[in-house]
């Protein structure tokens, strides 16, 4: 009996109660034995399972059919771990979703999933890895209609707390040329100690980078600096502002720089 007859015969088999699980046959070949079993509801299939066991009769693969979904679990003949599962299914604006998940050892995974438009371009994908029971990172890149990356924002978790501690954005002027980032940083009880922003020329080099440390405890502005590139990607400035406890500045100092990294002229502002 082939894959797709077990299918027909659904067809003439009187479903049972809900929830129950029906056997439509075996069949074994050179891979080992293959089991049909189906879970109805009320009169009409409402999933579809296939279980396929190897020559010694354990279970190596579990897939699952239904009308706008489908899936593969995958496992470890000598321990029984869950390895592998693929999962694919429509969502309701037509888009297909397709979820790829893979347990690296019994504390690590990692996930990737990717939303395809009906046309065939790139919606939206996130990619997770997690550590027992805690995502350590996760990444989330939207798309244009014609497909090319829009944003993209990534987190990083302390494995030991949960807490984030990295938080990146990312604006896209077109496929892996940037043309803003942003990156945030935080101690270990979720206060923001640094942030970084980066503007890109369109040769894809620094323009702008600006960089502001933070007082843990209230949150005011210890230090800005600012440094410009030529398009050359070249630094030709760096003006840096330090700041008072009442939020006020304490002192500022300017420097400029030749092509070639020389300085040619400082102004200090107190």
């Amino acid at each position: 009996m082939t894959p797709d007859h077990g299918e027909d015969r659904l067809l003439d088999v009187q479903p049972p109660s809900c929830g129950q699980d029906l056997n439509l046959g075996t069949r074994i070949d050179r891979n080992g034995q293959t089991t049909y079993h189906v879970v109805c509801s009320d009169r009409r299939v409402g999933v579809f399972l296939e279980k396929i066991y190897d020559k010694e009769h354990k279970l190596i693969r579990l897939q699952k059919r239904s009308r706008d979904s489908r899936s593969e679990t995958f496992f470890d003949t000598v321990n029984g771990a869950i390895t592998h599962i693929f999962e694919t299914s429509t969502l309701p604006d037509g888009d297909t979703l397709t979820k790829n998940t893979v347990y690296l050892d019994s504390e690590k995974s990692s996930e990737d999933v990717i939303v395809v438009a009906p046309n065939g371009e790139l919606v939206r994908r996130v990619a997770r890895e997690v550590v027992g029971l805690r995502t350590v990172f996760q990444g989330q890149t939207e798309y244009n209609a014609d497909g090319t990356p829009a944003t993209t924002v990534n987190h990083r978790m302390d494995p030991a707390t949960g807490n984030l501690i990295h938080r990146e954005q990312i604006q896209w002027l077109c496929e892996q040329q940037r043309s803003l980032t942003e990156d945030f940083f935080f101690d270990g009880v979720g206060n923001l100690v640094k942030y970084n922003k980066v503007l890109y020329n369109a040769k894809s080099g620094p323009l702008l980078e600006e960089m502001q440390e933070y007082d843990p405890s209230n949150h005011a502005v210890l230090k800005r600096e600012i440094k410009g590139y030529s398009l050359n990607g070249r630094q030709n400035c760096l003006d840096t502002q330090t700041y008072r406890s009442d939020g006020q500045v304490a002192e500022r100092h300017s420097t400029f720089f030749d092509e070639q990294g020389n300085t040619i002229g400082s102004r200090d502002c107190v």
